[in-house]
């Protein structure tokens, strides 16, 4: 750790013993800390399944508030669902659809030309942030950003990745020092330095790790763990066990901080992932897919909601959610109004963390107008082997999941071919939770009722899709 850190967190603890006696909150509201994994899968922590990774402090905060067994990313990559968190908005309206450019994998494989992509969000969207501010939150968003710009321009009154930590592209420094306990440091000592008891305000963290993302590198002593200890089918990389391991930790060390304040009983603790887990390293069965593609494993992430006094411990919801729900929930949470004139595209849970049942929404979307070439991992769960994802927009509606494959739709014949034309995936997620029954001609009314849906809705936000054929394209 940096020796001015590590004085300044110090300093934080001695003044935390001073507590001001007429110093509190405003109106009690709550902190808020938002935990982002990247490339977590959804059954890469103990209290979802996992038998071979060690997630006990995450397995223990889970129980002890809402696991949520149907929560969604907004993409299979990172960007575009980060994009979405953070400005409420589906991937239409940022236009952020994909990491780098949308032309990815060999040209002559492309059918289409994709939609440019956007690599930065315009600061024309209102992050959450700022719409936070208005009620009183001081705001911070520590470790991965990844959508253009910085969180200071955004609206975070803190802000920072780990370049300005001196990190490059690797978990550890030439110090030797751990990416993930960085960011734990660096999330703490801001807790500290705005202990609401103190300075009379609540806060809201981002703290979104790079880890487990690639390249796969843990602590020797953690990863030597796992040498010793036998894999389960395609959960067996000890390193990335041991980058898990170090995510859990840090879970641990923000709610330690949180009791040792005495603010745990009045902060919500979200626990999320980006996209699915990277199919060399892990796997998600039975879900199918991993990163990248828009089956479950790529967008089904691992979430819990941890909010003593306010949710009840051992609490399961079966409700899908989606992470453009989070920005609508955090306002709810800390009484800020929503910005004016602004759309939001998601809904609040705070009525499912309320113990509700269910809310006023039948109908979440996707959309990805790119191209994503494969890689090593889980090619036999790709819809073809050169790409994880080629143009595609989905929809979810009660049990149903459809797939519309824009390179099929618009190149050979569209609904008038689309019982030969294999444009059309359809799935009973209730009864094939796998995704390997494709039900387009078996259920022709259902199949319609959600192409129609999903038609409209890229009608209404008026979502760009590739059209022009590509000329580089070879069909052999």
């Amino acid at each position: 750790m940096k020796g001015s850190h590590l004085l300044a967190i110090m300093a934080s603890a001695a003044l935390a013993g001073t507590v001001c006696t007429s110093c509190r909150q405003p109106d009690n509201k709550p902190n808020i800390i938002f935990i982002l994994i990247d490339d977590l899968g959804w059954k890469d922590v103990g209290f979802m399944g996992s038998e071979y990774y060690e997630t006990p402090n995450i397995d223990r905060l889970a129980r002890g508030g809402m696991i949520f067994t149907q929560a969604y990313a907004n993409a299979a990559n990172s960007a575009p669902t980060r994009a979405c968190l953070l400005t409420g908005q589906y991937t239409p309206r940022h236009r952020l659809y994909t990491v780098a450019n949308s032309d990815r994998g060999k040209p002559e494989d492309r059918r289409l030309i994709p939609v440019a992509n956007n690599e930065s969000v315009a600061l024309e969207h209102i992050l959450i942030a700022e719409a936070l501010k208005p009620a009183g939150y001081v705001t911070a968003a520590i470790g991965k950003w990844h959508i253009g710009r910085t969180p200071v321009e955004h609206g975070f009154e803190i802000g920072f990745d780990r370049d300005s930590l001196g990190y490059g592209a690797n978990h550890f420094n030439h110090e030797g020092e751990y990416l993930a306990d960085r960011l734990t440091d660096e999330s703490v000592k801001f807790i500290r330095d705005n202990n609401p008891l103190i300075k009379g305000r609540p806060f809201f963290l981002s703290l979104s790790h790079h880890a487990v993302h690639t390249p796969i590198q843990a602590k020797k002593e953690m990863s030597e763990k796992y040498d010793r200890k036998e894999g389960i089918e395609c959960q067996n990389n000890p390193v990335y066990a041991a980058m898990i391991e170090s995510v859990d930790e840090s879970v641990d060390r923000i709610v330690k901080t949180l009791q040792e304040l005495g603010l745990a009983d009045n902060t919500i603790l979200i626990f999320f992932s980006d996209n699915g887990g990277h199919g060399t390293f892990t796997c998600q069965k039975p879900l199918r897919g991993g990163k990248g593609m828009f089956y479950e494993g790529g967008i089904r992430e691992p979430m819990f909601v941890y909010w003593p006094g306010k949710i009840k411990p051992g609490s399961v919801c079966d409700v899908p959610v989606i992470s453009t729900d989070f920005y609508p929930t955090f306002l709810d949470i800390a009484g800020a109004d929503k910005p004016e004139d602004y759309t939001l595209d998601g809904v609040s849970i705070l009525p499912l963390l309320e113990g509700r049942v269910t809310l006023n929404r039948t109908k979440l979307f996707w959309h990805f107008p790119a191209y994503l070439e494969a890689y090593s991992g889980l090619t036999e769960d790709s819809r073809d082997p050169l790409f994880r994802s080629r143009p595609v927009s989905v929809i979810r509606k009660g049990d149903w999941k459809l797939l519309l494959f824009h390179e099929e739709w618009i190149l050979d014949g569209g609904r008038q071919k689309i019982s030969e034309n294999n444009s059309v995936e359809l799935y009973n997620l209730k009864e094939d939770i796998g995704e390997r029954y494709n039900l387009c001609n078996g259920d022709p009314e259902i199949r319609n009722d959600l192409l129609d849906d999903l038609l409209q809705w890229l009608d209404e936000t008026g979502a760009m899709i590739p059209s022009d054929p590509n000329p580089q394209y070879n069909p052999k």
